[in-house]
C-alpha cells in the first residue's frame, strides 16, 4: 500500500514530469489533390482537353507536371498544352490542350504543396481517342 507521503511524492513527480515535457506536435495533414476528370481521359485527334485539379486543404502551390515530370509551361498563344491557375496560394490548377496529338499521350500529374513541406499527388492518363470504325 501507498503511504500518504509516498503517494504525494508520486503525484508531485508525475505532475512535474508531465509539465516538463514539450507539448505534442500536431501531425502535418496530408494534401489530397483531386482531378475532376477522373484517372483516364481519351481525347480526339486534334481535339481539346480541359483538366481540373483542386485541393481542399490549404496549399502553397498546385502545379501540373508532364509525363517526364517536368512542370508544364504557362499559357502562350502558340502553346498546344499549358497550365493556368497554378500560382501561389490557389487551391486549384487547370491543364489545357489544344490540337491534341499522339505525342501528348501519357501520365500527367497534379502536385500540391503545402506550407509545412507536405506534398500530395494525383495523376490522370491521357490517351488519343481512336476513331470508331462503323460496322456494316
Amino acid at each position: 500500500m501507498w503511504s500518504p507521503s509516498s503517494l504525494a511524492l508520486s503525484v508531485a513527480l508525475s505532475v512535474a514530469l508531465t509539465a516538463a515535457l514539450p507539448p505534442p506536435r500536431p501531425a502535418t495533414p496530408a494534401l489530397h489533390p483531386i482531378i475532376a476528370n477522373g484517372s483516364s481521359v481519351a481525347v480526339p485527334y486534334m481535339g481539346e482537353a480541359f483538366l481540373f485539379c483542386s485541393v481542399a486543404e490549404p496549399t502553397r502551390q498546385v502545379q501540373w507536371r508532364d509525363p517526364s515530370n517536368a512542370p508544364l509551361p504557362a499559357w502562350r498563344p502558340t502553346a498546344s498544352r499549358y497550365h493556368l491557375g497554378s500560382g501561389k496560394h490557389l487551391p486549384h490548377a487547370y491543364l489545357l490542350f489544344r490540337d491534341f496529338r499522339q505525342e501528348h499521350e501519357g501520365l500527367y500529374t497534379c502536385v500540391a504543396r503545402g506550407g509545412a513541406g507536405q506534398e500530395g499527388r494525383a495523376s490522370v492518363t491521357l490517351t488519343l481517342q481512336r476513331p470508331s470504325v462503323p460496322r456494316p
